[in-house]
């Protein structure tokens, strides 16, 4: 019977074992956002509305959903393709929005729970920031959207994929973004935003496009897109909006902002 020299199996053990746990550490997080597509399927209703009620009865769910993300190691992370970072990001926003309004539930609206100096946007309630090289305190809505997303996100579509609990916000997807379907959902996104009447005129009036506040607020970041706003509305808004958008010039003016919670009342029981 041959005995192999102790020597060489502490050797070959120091090979294996940080091959090991680097498989062990990816296997870890489940980047098809299940739990969270799970809540959303229960509790996001036609329009993105939301059925707050529901999920502050699903709270250790959610909970048990956020503890994963920030388990996340920064090294776990770097190994991340862009997709899966981008989505990562997009669900982090939604999901952290959903709790911020039930740990203040019932609320009007999400501006309510910010002041005219520190306004929500900028309220610090993200616990993330060691995925995020040059932020070492907890993150807002804010850094995530126009500093994380804005620098990581291969186009701009993200900004019609976030949602912060309002009327006039994008809807909520009923379903997680996952890396394998980015693109699609993205661009799903966008023609659902882009073709909401209520939230983006599709026609000209008084000679300009009555378009959503988003591409005010988020102009910097739109303009990045293939063409600007013109190429972006050419290429994902409905048919005459894309007729509309082909002039030389396009005048622009912005639709008042519904700030009221997006969320979903059970209708009555008859009496």
């Amino acid at each position: 019977m041959k005995i192999t020299p102790l020597p060489y199996l502490l050797f070959l053990g120091a090979l294996v074992t940080p091959v090991l746990l680097a498989q062990s550490e990816k296997a870890t997080f489940d980047h098809q956002h299940q739990a969270w597509t799970l809540l959303l399927e229960e509790h996001v209703h036609p329009g993105g509305l939301v059925d707050y009620r529901g999920l502050a009865k699903r709270r250790g769910a959610l909970d048990a959903y956020l503890a994963n993300l920030e388990a996340v190691k920064a090294s776990e992370y770097t190994a991340w393709q862009v997709t899966q970072r981008e989505a990562f990001w997009i669900n982090a926003y939604n999901a952290y929005t959903v709790r911020l309004i039930l740990d203040n539930y019932p609320v009007e609206s999400i501006r309510d729970l910010g002041g005219f100096f520190s306004p929500v946007w900028k309220k610090r309630h993200i616990p993330l920031q060691h995925l995020s090289p040059g932020h070492r305190r907890v993150l807002s809505l804010d850094e995530v959207e126009h500093g994380i997303l804005a620098d990581i996100s291969r186009q701009p579509l993200f900004h019609f994929a976030i949602v912060c609990a309002s009327t006039s916000c994008p809807e909520l997807r009923a379903e997680a973004y996952v890396a394998a379907e980015l693109d699609g959902q993205l661009a799903a996104a966008g023609r659902r935003f882009l073709g909401d009447e209520t939230k983006n005129e599709a026609r000209k009036r008084d000679g300009r496009l009555h378009l959503s506040k988003i591409f005010d607020w988020s102009e910097d970041e739109l303009v990045a897109f293939p063409g600007g706003i013109r190429g972006l509305l050419q290429k994902y808004g409905p048919e005459e909006m894309r007729w509309a958008s082909r002039a030389s010039e396009l005048p622009i003016a912005y639709l008042d902002y519904d700030w009221s919670l997006n969320e979903w009342i059970p209708p009555r029981k008859k009496q």
